[in-house]
C-alpha cells in the first residue's frame, strides 16, 4: 500500500517538475552545403552533372520532374551542369 502512495506522490512531483520546465524549441535544420551535394552526385568527377548523376538520389515524386528542371537550370544548354548552375537551380532556404 505505501508504495502506491509513494509512486503517486512520485507522479505529481514529475507533473509539478514538468510543467515548470519551458518548452525549448528544436534546433533549426542546417541548410546542406551546396558544394557537398554536387560533389557525391558528381560520380565520374568531371565537374558536372549529366542529367542522371543529377537525378541520383531523388524521391520519386522529385524524379519525375527532374527532366524538366535539370532543361531549365542547364543555362548554356550543354546537356550538363556546372556547380554554378546547379547551385543557381536549388530551392531557396526559408527564413
Amino acid at each position: 500500500m505505501r508504495c502506491k502512495a509513494f509512486l503517486r506522490s512520485c507522479a505529481v512531483v514529475l507533473v509539478v517538475a514538468s510543467a515548470a520546465v519551458p518548452a525549448v524549441a528544436a534546433p533549426a535544420k542546417k541548410a546542406a552545403d551546396p558544394q557537398k551535394i554536387f560533389t557525391r552526385k558528381d560520380a565520374n568527377s568531371d565537374g558536372s552533372l549529366s542529367l542522371e548523376e543529377y537525378k541520383t538520389g531523388l524521391k520519386p515524386e522529385q524524379a519525375d520532374k527532374a527532366d524538366k528542371r535539370f532543361k531549365r537550370i542547364d543555362t548554356d544548354g550543354d546537356g550538363k551542369l556546372s556547380f554554378e548552375e546547379f547551385k543557381a537551380g536549388l530551392p531557396k532556404p526559408k527564413e
